[in-house]
């Protein structure tokens, strides 16, 4: 990539976090965050990728903290490929005014709270890579309130109560310029490898930067 070249913004103070993983959201950063319906995976499924995930931790106490987080991107990784091969319900993001709430409550907050790189909508996940703006509230209240949003309008939509998003989301703070335009191919990707679509920009719901969208029509046509 030889185009627009990544500011990584600097990160002023740091906020950490765990539930079921640990969340470390500096302020004034880049976030590639993956997010899923709620039921979307078995319980066992999860609890056996989770096993997994805790052993090969369990491994080395003396990991360094991009080890670390090549451990929970690879778990991600893993949960991702279960996603895919996934074909029971819930898969509600397929309906069109869905997933068009979802995208339209993600960009509504961009360059407000964030600026907005990328997003792909798939039917029982999303993903996103977004940069914090200096004065926005932390990723995990914008993810909250982005997803409480859009829980209440679509339950609306699809005449339902109950969870809609499951409440653990996957974010993964970008280390680097290759980091990043890893990250962007791979939610371009998301659908082309799903076999939905044979051209990344043929995915109606798929955003894409304008900036950045300059460079990958280059690629695609170079």
């Amino acid at each position: 990539m030889n185009g627009t070249e990544f500011r990584f913004a600097i990160m002023k103070d740091k906020h950490f976090y765990k539930r079921k993983l640990p969340h470390w959201q500096p302020e004034e950063a880049t976030f590639f965050i993956t997010y899923r319906l709620a039921g979307s995976l078995p319980i066992s499924v999860i609890q056996k990728l989770k096993e997994e995930y805790l052993f090969e931790k369990s491994k080395s106490y003396s990991q360094t903290k991009e080890q670390k987080e090549i451990l929970i991107e690879n778990y991600f990784v893993a949960i991702e490929s279960q996603l895919e091969k996934n074909l029971n319900e819930p898969h509600w993001l397929k309906h069109e005014a869905i997933a068009k709430t979802v995208m339209d409550s993600l960009l509504f907050r961009d360059k407000e709270h964030y600026t907005l790189w990328a997003v792909c909508i798939m039917s029982n996940h999303v993903h996103i890579l977004i940069s914090t703006l200096p004065g926005s509230p932390l990723l995990s209240v914008i993810l909250q309130n982005h997803k409480k949003f859009t829980a209440v309008q679509n339950n609306k939509l699809l005449s339902r109560t109950g969870k809609f998003w499951e409440e653990e989301s996957f974010d993964t703070l970008i280390r680097n310029n290759d980091h990043y335009y890893n990250c962007v191919n791979y939610i371009l990707q998301n659908p082309v490898k799903a076999g939905l679509v044979k051209e990344w920009h043929d995915w109606k719901w798929t955003y894409l930067h304008s900036e950045l969208e300059k460079e990958f029509r280059l690629d695609e046509n170079s």
